[in-house]
C-alpha cells in the first residue's frame, strides 16, 4: 500500500492569487494619489513664505510709500507759502487763507508719519485719526475743485465768496484794479509793434484777454491790440453768446460802452475784466482741490493696506 501510494502536488488556489493581484492594483492607486497630493502640498507657498512677504509689505513697502507722498503735503505748503503774494491776492487777504492752508498740510505730514511711526502700538487709533483727517481734506479738495460747490461767503476762494467780493463790492475791485494796472497787466499790448494784429485770445492770459482788449461781442475793429473803434453800422448785438458761462452774459452789453482807448482806462472798469481776475486766481485754487483730493485718496489706501498687514501680521503671528 505504502509503496503504491502517489504524491500528489499542491498548487496554489486560484482565488489567491487574483486577491494578491487585487491588492497591488488598488495599492498602485492609493500611491499615485499620495504623489499627487505631495505635488500639490509642494506647489502651495509655505505659510512661511506667505509671512515673509507680509512682513515685507508692512515694514518696507507700504511705510515708504507713505513718507514719499506725505513729502508731496510738505512740498505743496512750501509752494504755497512762497506764491503767497500772487496776482495781487493780498487785497482780498487770500494769503492768510494760503497761510492756514500750508499750516494744514504741513499738520497732515505730521499727523501721517506719526500714524507710520505708531503703526505697531496703535494701529487702529492711527488709523481712524487718519481716516477722518483725511476725509475732512478731500472734502476741502471736493470744495475748492468745484466738484462740491460750496456757496457760502464764509468760505474762501468759492464762486459766490468770489462774486460778492468782487463783483459787487466796488471798493475793493478799484483796489484790485489800481494793483492789476500797476503790474503792467496790458503793458506788453501797449509798447507792442503798433502794426500787429493779434490776437488769439484763447492764448492770452485771462487778465490780459479781459481788461485790455474789449469784448469780441461788441463787434469792434482794432487799428491795434489797445485802439479799438465802433463800427457804425453795427450795435452791440442782442444775444451775448459768450466764453465766460451764463452768469457772467449779464452786463456785457454795458462793456462795449466802457471800453475806452485811453491806456489808463480801458476795459478795467468791464465785468469781463472782473472775470479774468477771478478766473485767474481761481486757477490755483482748483489746481489745490485737484491736489487736496488726490493725495487723499492716495495716502488714505496706503494707510488702509498698511492697517490690513500689520493687523495680519499680529493675526498670523
Amino acid at each position: 500500500m505504502a509503496d503504491n501510494a502517489q504524491v500528489v502536488p499542491v498548487e496554489e488556489p486560484a482565488a489567491t492569487a487574483t486577491a494578491t493581484a487585487t491588492a497591488t492594483a488598488t495599492t498602485e492607486p492609493e500611491a499615485k494619489s499620495s504623489d499627487q497630493m505631495e505635488s500639490q502640498s509642494d506647489n502651495k507657498p509655505p505659510m512661511g513664505t506667505l509671512m515673509a512677504l507680509v512682513n515685507i509689505l508692512a515694514a518696507g513697502v507700504l511705510p515708504i510709500f507713505t513718507f514719499v507722498l506725505s513729502l508731496t503735503l510738505l512740498g505743496y505748503a512750501v509752494w504755497l507759502l512762497y506764491m503767497r503774494s500772487y496776482d495781487c491776492e493780498d487785497i482780498l487777504g487770500l494769503p492768510r487763507v494760503q497761510t492756514l492752508a500750508s499750516v494744514g498740510l504741513l499738520a497732515v505730514f505730521v499727523v501721517s508719519n506719526a500714524a507710520l511711526f505708531l503703526r505697531r502700538k496703535f494701529p487702529m487709533p492711527a488709523l481712524v485719526v487718519m481716516v477722518v483727517v483725511l476725509l475732512l481734506m478731500l472734502f476741502i479738495g471736493l470744495a475748492y475743485a468745484g466738484v462740491n460747490e460750496m456757496q457760502s461767503r464764509r468760505f474762501p476762494a468759492t464762486r459766490m465768496w468770489f462774486k460778492l467780493k468782487i463783483m459787487d463790492d466796488h471798493v475793493t475791485w478799484n483796489n484790485i484794479k489800481s494793483c492789476v494796472y500797476d503790474k503792467g497787466a496790458c503793458n506788453d499790448l501797449i509798447y507792442g509793434s503798433p502794426n500787429e494784429k493779434p490776437y488769439n485770445r484763447r492764448k492770452m492770459p485771462p487778465i490780459k484777454n479781459g481788461c485790455c482788449m474789449p469784448p469780441e461781442t461788441c463787434n469792434m475793429d482794432a487799428i491795434n491790440a489797445t485802439f479799438w473803434y465802433r463800427r457804425k453800422d453795427e450795435g452791440p448785438p442782442s444775444s451775448m453768446n459768450l466764453m465766460y458761462g451764463d452768469e457772467m452774459m449779464v452786463g456785457r452789453i454795458s462793456d462795449c460802452q466802457l471800453w475806452r482807448n485811453d491806456w489808463s482806462i480801458l476795459c478795467y472798469d468791464c465785468r469781463s475784466c472782473k472775470f479774468g481776475f477771478i478766473r485767474s486766481v481761481r486757477r490755483k485754487w482748483w489746481q489745490l482741490g485737484i491736489f487736496l483730493i488726490v493725495i487723499s485718496i492716495l495716502l488714505l489706501m496706503s494707510h488702509l493696506l498698511i492697517f490690513l498687514a500689520t493687523f495680519w501680521e499680529r493675526f498670523k503671528g
